[in-house]
């Protein structure tokens, strides 16, 4: 009988610990981080859709990756971070984003959340995030759950316009011309790619398989005329 009771008791504080742990509606919700730098980077910056940066820039610096992308992350944040400071906050240069399949897993589901940020002029924040808190989506997908998380970090956020926006035929049309445009350029799906365009002579400069600042602030150089 002690040990009878003991071994309920025991089952009584694991249950106890489970419902802690998942709460009574079903798993807890993940803690976005990040919310203070990803603002301090881009609050201020002029934002339309995609584009991050004064619409009367000389160059456009367009970034195509994958916000499912395992390593994707870390060419956002070290990469591509330092090109908003440098350039798009100075005005020297405008910034876009597009979306482009590079893993495993299928960018569409995350790739329309972020494209339906990008009509309330947050698709910057809301990708930075997601970004920064990648490893919180478990084995590398995302649930509706974790896109919502997201968007309730991103400040001054219309949730519900965004929830009708993701399934809008806009948004969609907006991430598989995302796809077209790359396969169209001929990128590899390697890694990101950055493709600078400006006023100089010759051709956009096209730069895949992850390629360096040095060589996006080359680029840059070399066609901003």
């Amino acid at each position: 009988m002690p040990r009878l009771l003991l071994g309920v008791g025991a089952l009584a504080v694991l249950a106890a610990v489970v419902s802690l742990s998942i709460g009574e509606g079903g798993p807890e919700k993940v803690t976005i981080s990040g919310g203070e730098q990803t603002q301090q980077l881009i609050a201020g910056i002029p934002q339309d859709g995609p584009y991050l940066g004064p619409s009367d820039a000389a160059v456009t610096i367009t970034v195509f990756n994958d916000l499912q992308c395992s390593s994707c992350d870390d060419y956002e944040l070290h990469t591509v971070d330092p090109l908003i400071e440098q350039y798009a906050r100075t005005g020297e240069a405008r910034l876009e984003f597009r979306h482009i399949s590079l893993g495993a897993h299928e960018t569409t589901r995350a790739a329309y959340a972020a494209a339906a940020a990008g009509e309330q002029d947050r698709e910057w924040q809301y990708l930075d995030l997601l970004f920064r808190n990648q490893d919180e989506a478990p084995a590398g997908t995302v649930s509706d759950e974790f896109l919502t998380d997201i968007g309730n970090a991103v400040p001054e956020f219309d949730l519900d316009a965004w929830t009708t926006a993701r399934d809008s035929a806009q948004v969609k049309d907006e991430v598989e011309a995302d796809a077209t445009l790359a396969a169209e350029l001929g990128l590899r799906i390697i890694g990101p790619s950055v493709v600078v365009t400006g006023p100089g002579p010759g051709d956009p400069e096209v730069l895949q398989d992850s390629p360096s600042k040095e060589e996006i602030d080359a680029a840059v150089a070399a066609v901003g005329g």
